[in-house]
Order: C-alpha cells, then sequence, then structure tokens
C-alpha cells in the first residue's frame, strides 16, 4: 500500500468511480464517492449497452459514415450530427479518423485484452458476492453487407492475438445458432464469440456499490466538485457544493471519473484531455413472444448498435451522435433503434411499448480509456470508456488500484495512460 495515499475521494458515481472505490478499499484506503446525481449509474452508466464482451470491444463507435455530414440527410442515419459549424467537433473527428487509419489494429488489441481482464474480474465478483444478474452467454459481430463483412479478417487476427474463442459464420449458420433471427434479415456473416456475455451493468454497479460499502466506502450524492487545487505537502483540496460535506475536503488523493465533468475539472491542472460528449440512445422493449426473441446478444456493425436479452426485456443501445444533450429524443435516432431490432427480430416484442432514454458519453478520439495518475502524483483520472465500456471500466478500475498502490498492473497499461494522450 502506497502511506501517502491514504484518504482518497473518487469523483463520479458511474461503474468506473465505483469500482475504481471498492478496489481501493480493498487495499486498505478510506475512500470516499462523490456523485452529483441522487443515486449511482445514473448517467454513461445508465446507457450502457450491457455487453460485457472482449470481442465486439471496438475502439472506435463511430462507423464510417462519421466522415461526411451527408449522412444526417439520411432516412436512417447511421450517426446523427447536429447542424451549424463546430470546428472542436470537427478537429475532434478529424483525430478520430487519423486514429482509424493508422492505428486501428492496436488500439483494438488494448482495448479488447482490457474488456477481457475486466470480463473476468466482473464474473470473479458476481460469483464472489453472489450477486443477482440477467447475464447471457455468446455475442454475435454481425455483418449485413458483403462489403460490410470485408473487415472480418482483421477483426480474426485480433481476436487470436487475444486468446480468446470465435467462429466466423455465414448467414446458415448464424441461424442455426440463434434461430430467433428473422428469416428476411440481412446476415452476410458475423464473428461468434461464445465466451462473450451480455448483461444487465446497472444492476452490477449497484451490487457493487453495496459490496463497496461493506468494505468501509462512504457515498455522497447530491455532491458537486467545482475545483481540485493540489497542496504544499503533497495533498490535494476539493471544493465541494453538498447538503451535508463541507465546503472544503481535504484529502491525499483523488481519482476523477466524472465523464465529460472530467474535462472542466482537470483543465486547471495543465490536463487537457482530448474529450467529446456524444450522445448514446437506447430503448427498452418488453419481450412479445418469448420462442421469437434471441437468446443471445448481437453487435451490429454496420450501425453500432447493441441489443441484448434481459430476461422479459430487450435492450438496443446505441446509434451515437454530436446532437446537444435535450429531455426530446430526436425522431430519427428513435426510429432507427426500432428498426434495427425489427429487421432481426420482428415479432419478438411489443415495439410499441417502447420506454427510450439518453446519455452523454465521454470519448476520446482513440475511442481508448484513459486511466492512471496525472501529471500531479496524487491526482488520477478514470474516463473514456464508451458506450460498451462495462468490462474496460472494471478493467481499468483494478488497473489503476494497482498504480495508486504502487503494485505491478496485472496487464499492460501501455496507451491507456494520461502521458500517453497528452506526450
Amino acid at each position: 500500500m502506497n502511506s501517502t495515499h491514504r484518504q482518497i475521494a473518487v469523483i463520479g458515481g458511474g461503474l468506473s468511480g465505483i469500482c475504481s472505490a471498492y478496489f481501493l478499499a480493498t487495499k486498505g484506503y478510506e475512500v470516499a464517492v462523490i456523485e452529483r446525481r441522487a443515486h449511482v449509474a445514473e448517467e454513461a452508466t445508465f446507457g450502457d449497452s450491457g455487453l460485457l464482451a472482449p470481442g465486439t470491444a471496438m475502439p472506435l463507435t463511430l462507423p464510417g459514415a462519421l466522415a461526411t455530414f451527408a449522412c444526417r440527410f439520411q432516412d436512417e442515419p447511421r450517426v446523427l450530427l447536429a447542424s451549424g459549424a463546430d470546428f472542436g467537433r470537427r478537429r475532434w473527428m478529424r483525430a478520430t479518423r487519423a486514429a482509424q487509419q493508422h492505428h486501428f489494429a492496436q488500439h483494438k488489441l488494448i482495448l479488447s485484452r482490457l474488456s477481457a481482464y475486466g470480463q473476468d474480474l466482473t464474473q470473479q465478483l458476481q460469483a464472489h458476492y453472489n450477486m443477482e444478474h440477467e447475464n447471457s452467454a455468446g455475442v454475435f459481430h454481425l455483418f449485413r453487407q458483403s462489403a460490410e463483412a470485408a473487415r472480418l479478417p482483421a477483426l480474426q487476427e485480433a481476436a487470436s492475438q487475444c486468446e480468446y474463442k470465435q467462429l466466423t459464420l455465414d448467414a446458415a449458420g448464424i441461424r442455426a445458432l440463434e434461430p430467433a433471427f428473422s428469416s428476411e434479415a440481412a446476415l452476410a456473416g458475423a464473428l461468434y464469440y461464445p465466451d462473450d456475455i451480455a448483461g444487465n451493468s446497472v444492476l452490477f454497479a449497484k451490487q457493487m456499490r453495496n459490496a463497496a460499502q461493506a468494505l468501509g466506502v462512504s457515498f455522497h450524492f447530491n455532491s458537486t466538485v467545482s475545483s481540485i487545487r493540489s497542496e504544499f505537502g503533497g495533498r490535494v483540496t476539493l471544493e465541494v457544493q453538498s447538503p451535508h460535506l463541507a465546503s472544503h475536503l481535504t484529502m491525499d488523493a483523488v481519482v476523477v471519473a466524472a465523464g465529460m465533468a472530467s474535462a472542466a475539472l482537470l483543465q486547471p491542472l495543465d490536463t487537457s484531455l482530448p474529450l467529446r460528449a456524444l450522445q448514446s440512445y437506447s430503448a427498452l422493449v418488453p419481450v412479445k413472444n418469448p420462442d421469437d426473441a434471441p437468446t443471445m446478444a448481437l453487435y451490429d456493425d454496420s450501425y453500432k448498435v447493441a441489443m441484448t436479452r434481459l430476461g422479459s426485456r430487450i435492450r438496443i443501445s446505441g446509434l451515437l451522435g454530436f446532437v446537444p444533450a435535450s429531455q426530446t429524443l430526436p425522431p430519427k435516432a428513435l426510429r432507427n433503434l426500432l428498426k434495427i431490432a425489427g429487421d432481426y427480430y420482428p415479432n419478438a416484442a411489443n415495439y410499441n411499448q417502447a420506454h427510450f432514454w439518453s446519455n452523454s458519453i465521454a470519448m476520446m478520439p482513440t475511442g481508448l480509456p484513459v486511466v492512471g495518475p496525472t501529471r500531479q502524483g496524487n491526482i488520477f483520472v478514470n474516463v473514456g470508456h464508451g458506450v460498451t465500456g462495462w468490462a474496460a471500466s472494471v478493467g481499468s478500475a483494478r488497473l489503476l488500484s494497482d498504480m495508486m498502490a504502487g503494485e505491478e498492473t496485472e496487464i499492460a497499461t501501455a496507451g491507456l495512460l494520461p502521458r500517453d494522450v497528452l506526450g
């Protein structure tokens, strides 16, 4: 244990913050989680796809259509783009395209290994605490068109390097494993990952809160950190607006796991992370005909949309877009989610009873999370896990706790550290 970091504040009560607090508490630290919402997992975690799937962990969740603004005029846009000039967004998109063109294989490998690590940790935690879950085994990475299926060799190579099981399937093979697929669904091919799973990430987050509290972690809700200041003597002071905390808290270290709010907190500390807020859209629909409903999860490569079966419900998540967060969800997004589900499973659910919501997701241009110490040795960061970030969040949290304790990490951290981003 690093004796200089005895009292630690974690800013953010999402999955990455909760798990960071938990793993730090297992190492003997005194940890407090500060969350601006009234409960845990109410922002990005609430919009997570539910995939706990290294095979479909993609460093870039945005499809190739991002390269053109014309896609906003399509009836079924793959990515929604807000109108008007936004030069910061354009710079971010250029950086994203550069990462995709030159570093995709490397970033895919990094994220897949991190996600495999996080998946293993999650399953260990679920077993250790006898957690309730809604897990399903097996995930399809589906391709609708032959041109899209041309990407299969690169993805197969990444899976081979990570040493996890995969099967390459044609349409007949897909339907043999999942008979619920519509006979009219466009299925050009798929990679099937039998060891990948899907489940309820919000349920997991809530149970991890209970596990953390049992280890002594305190949670402070409706509390917002407005600034972080390094102090002489190696401590750090947080300015807090809270009904039940002091306006200034001095701790030995702080973990910033606050999604997009992380950028504003870190900016004055000479740590400028190129995070960008994207909106994810999700729908939850009740199963109507169990025999026509999927038993396994899927990831649609064309639309970058995930579908997971959660008992008597089906969750459809994805459709990232550069659109302002608002109470009114764009009709295009809603139509698209239901269309995709209906393409595959037209008789599975009562789609007219869908419940919709959206969330802001903090993303880096690389699509990789950022985990580790900033230039200030007692200020750490754990952000940018993306819309399919359940496994990556858990893996990152364990890596972070090992770093903070001065212990060797169990997997490599290259490509994930703040210094890899900031130079």
